[in-house]
C-alpha cells in the first residue's frame, strides 16, 4: 500500500471538520501538524556537514575563518552540482571566469573591510581602557586627598587644645598674679595661632583640590 502524500496528509486531518455552526474544529491540530511536518527525519543532513567541516580543517588549516570555510563548502557543492563531482566537467562560463578575476579583488576589499573593523574594536578597547585608567587615577587622588584632610583636621584638633591650654595658662597667671608664667603661656598661644593659620590655608587648599577633582 502506498503512502500517502504529505498534502494529503494534511488534507485530510479532521481539523477541517466543521460543527453545526460552521467553526472549524480542531484549530490549533494544522498549526500542530505543519510544526511535525517541518521536522527532519533524521539528522543525517547535519553530521554530513559536520563531516565536510572536519574535512576541510586539518591542523595545518585550522586557521580558517567561518567566511574561508563557507567558500570552500560553497566550492565544493558547486562542483557537485554541475559537474557530478568532477572539476573538469564543471561547465565553463563567462560568470565563472568573471568571478575568477574578480576574486583576489574581492578578498582585498573584505581583508580591508575586516581589519578597519578590527581597528575599530581595537580603538574602542583602547579608549575604554584609558577611561578606566583616568578613573582609578581619579579615584586615588580623591582617597589621597581625603587621607589629607583627615590628618589637617587631627592637626587642627590638637593645636586648639594647645590654644586653649596656653590661654588656660594666661588666666591662671594672671589671677594667681604669678607672672613667671605669663612667657610660657605666650608662647603657647603664639605658636598655636600660627599653627592654625598654616592648617587653615592647608585645609583651604585640599578643599579646592577635591572641587576640582569632583568636576572632572
Amino acid at each position: 500500500m502506498q503512502a500517502p502524500q504529505r498534502e494529503e496528509i494534511h488534507l485530510n486531518v479532521p481539523s477541517y471538520k466543521k460543527n453545526r455552526s460552521g467553526i472549524a474544529k480542531f484549530v490549533v491540530l494544522p498549526e500542530l501538524i505543519k510544526s511535525l511536518l517541518s521536522l527532519a527525519h533524521g539528522n543525517a543532513d547535519v553530521e554530513c556537514g559536520f563531516s565536510e567541516n572536519a574535512a576541510l580543517i586539518t591542523d595545518d588549516r585550522s586557521s580558517l575563518s567561518d567566511i574561508s570555510i563557507n567558500g570552500l563548502r560553497a566550492t565544493k557543492d558547486a562542483v557537485k552540482f554541475y559537474g557530478q563531482g568532477k572539476v573538469h566537467k564543471v561547465p565553463i562560463c563567462k560568470g565563472l571566469l568573471d568571478n575568477v578575476k574578480e576574486a583576489h579583488s574581492r578578498y582585498q576589499v573584505d581583508q580591508e573591510i575586516t581589519q578597519r573593523i578590527l581597528e575599530k574594536k581595537e580603538a574602542i578597547v583602547a579608549a575604554a581602557k584609558l577611561t578606566k585608567h583616568k578613573e582609578l587615577v581619579l579615584v586615588g587622588k580623591e582617597q589621597n586627598l581625603i587621607g589629607q584632610r583627615k590628618i589637617l583636621q587631627e592637626d587642627l584638633e590638637n593645636v586648639s587644645k594647645m590654644l586653649n591650654e596656653g590661654n588656660s595658662r594666661l588666666e591662671a597667671t594672671v589671677a594667681t598674679k604669678n607672672f613667671a608664667g605669663v612667657e610660657m603661656a605666650q608662647l603657647l598661644i603664639g605658636g598655636a595661632k600660627k599653627k592654625l593659620d598654616v592648617l587653615k590655608t592647608q585645609l583651604g587648599d585640599n578643599s579646592d583640590q577635591m572641587n576640582q577633582l569632583k568636576k572632572n
